[in-house]
């Protein structure tokens, strides 16, 4: 039904056409602009043509903008939540697969009449203190900053599961723990009794990479060594030191590429920047300081000519390179502690 919509007195005559446009609108929106149109004393036609000469269109624009925008924030909140639901999928995937897992080992150990060596469970909290492990991080603060896990009974429950807690033949723990063969995640580390007077606890035991050991400090693979009166030796020189060097660069090296592997190379860039450093100065210890550039250059000299062709490898060596000489610079420039000049 046609509303009558005459303003008073005659019609307006308007210089161009006449054409009818409907729309659909709230009705809420029409009885308010038919009451101000009434009120104003207009037809529909004046109303309209007062309302699009004297709006000011930067507010309406305004509007469109932020109408634009809440659109494309809702597309971006249903994108979101289907990455989120799809996120969850993979989650629940990723569980019973793992499950999968456990049950299929665990019917490897009735096949074999063993006893699991540990749950599922404490096999994934495992494997989150393996994927967060860190040098020089002893285990009962690796257990609180990635467990949020402070019970010292539990954090020897889970010790004794990664790793092989053995005594020596006085009874005493060993000073080195190493991973059992079912945790395999924990491959390569070993705890280390930290060095420092008076009791210590299992937990309080010192994560380190077993190469690093080895390398740099000259550790034996296997049982600890006992305790012995300390020797003094003859600091090395010539070949002697450049074979000590040519070690640990290797396990620089396997650490490094470690790292790529696993698509962490922040991490790689960071090892060489902050780590390789300190472990150098104390390599460096065993060695004479009057033949530690020749050494070191002699090394990388070496490396270099290995690395041609391996455009990985020539990487490496480059920015070990880099590293290593600014950090020998740094080294001459404050006074060397040595152990011994025999």
């Amino acid at each position: 039904m046609r509303i009558p919509a005459r303003g008073p007195g005659r019609p307006r005559k308007w210089k161009s056409p006449l054409i009818q446009w409907r729309s659909d609108v709230p009705l809420e929106d029409f009885e308010f602009a038919e009451e101000k149109r009434t009120e104003l004393g207009l037809s529909r036609a004046e109303f309209f043509h007062a309302l699009l000469h004297h709006t000011n269109w930067s507010v309406v624009e305004l509007h469109a903008e932020n109408k634009k925008k809440d659109e494309l924030l809702e597309e971006k909140d249903r994108y979101i939540e289907e990455l989120v639901k799809l996120l969850e999928k993979e989650r629940q995937a990723r569980e019973r697969a793992e499950k999968e897992a456990e049950a299929w080992k665990q019917k490897y150990y009735e096949l074999k009449g063993e006893k699991p060596a540990h749950t599922y469970n404490e096999g994934k909290l495992l494997r989150q203190l393996a994927e967060n492990a860190k040098e020089d991080v002893s285990w009962a603060d690796l257990c609180a900053e990635v467990l949020d896990l402070r019970d010292e009974k539990k954090m020897r429950r889970l010790m004794s599961l990664a790793f092989n807690i053995e005594k020596s033949d006085k009874n005493n723990y060993k000073s080195i723990f190493y991973p059992k063969r079912t945790a395999p995640e924990f491959k390569g580390w070993v705890l280390k009794r930290p060095e420092r007077d008076g009791p210590v606890l299992l937990v309080d035991y010192v994560l380190y990479k077993e190469d690093t050991l080895k390398a740099a400090k000259g550790l034996a693979v296997g049982e600890a060594a006992a305790e012995k009166v300390p020797e003094v030796k003859p600091l090395k020189t010539g070949k002697a030191a450049e074979r000590w060097l040519e070690m640990f660069f290797e396990v620089v090296h396997r650490n490094y590429m470690d790292l790529i592997n696993q698509k962490r190379g922040k991490d790689a860039v960071k090892y060489l920047e902050e780590a390789v450093p300190e472990k150098l100065e104390q390599v460096l210890q065993d060695i004479d300081p009057a033949d530690w550039r020749r050494a070191v250059l002699a090394v990388l000299d070496e490396l270099e000519a290995r690395a041609e062709g391996d455009e990985r490898y020539e990487v490496f060596v480059s920015n070990l390179r880099r590293v290593v000489l600014r950090a020998l610079n740094e080294f001459y420039a404050k006074p060397a502690e040595v152990k011994a000049d025999v």
